[in-house]
């Protein structure tokens, strides 16, 4: 009888370890954004997530959002979700509602504290900006992901996918370097 019951226990082990992941994220990024949605609706299943600082204002940026959203597009037609997360530096309201409206994903409310946080935390220097994090843990997987970004989203839909995967493996070169810092 007592068999039966270790049964469950790898299942309660992952949940347990879902919900303390997830609270990390939470945590970092909170859980209110533009349109009401949540985190969990906005991240899903998907291992990564952006958070894409930028303004109306900013040249660079009204130049880099196409090309961010042609990668995304790219990544979505081809299943490969990456969620990203607008946080503006916009001055006013209305230029971040017209601004936002170019963009396919979610953002942060106008004027939101978490913004402020993000940049320091990431030391954004100047905007565009875009930051990759491991949606289980929370962790940063790159810092600048614009720079990889802006060098593939130029090209078909296999360079978008080639840029994603350096970012994964980026994570892998991260994880490795802490487990063997941690022996």
């Amino acid at each position: 009888v007592r068999a039966k019951h270790y049964l469950f226990l790898p299942t309660i082990i992952i949940a347990i370890t879902t919900i303390i992941m997830s609270t990390a994220l939470t945590s970092l990024l909170g859980n209110d954004f533009v349109n009401g949605a949540d985190l969990a609706s906005i991240v899903g299943d998907a291992p990564l997530v952006g958070i894409y600082f930028s303004a109306q204002w900013c040249v660079p940026c009204r130049r880099f959002t196409p090309k961010l959203k042609k990668f995304y597009d790219i990544l979505v037609a081809q299943g490969t979700p990456l969620p990203i997360v607008f946080a503006s530096s916009d001055q006013d309201e209305d230029s971040f509602a017209s601004y936002f409206a170019e963009m396919p994903w979610h953002a942060f409310k106008f004027g939101d504290d978490r913004i402020e946080v993000l940049n320091k935390k990431y030391v954004v220097s100047s905007i565009p900006w875009l930051v990759i994090l491991n949606t289980k843990t929370g962790e940063l997987v790159m810092n600048e992901a614009n720079v990889m970004v802006g060098e593939d989203s130029d090209s078909d839909g296999d360079s978008a996918k080639l840029a994603f995967q350096k970012i994964f493996l980026m994570q892998d070169i991260q994880k490795e370097k802490l487990q063997r810092t941690e022996k």
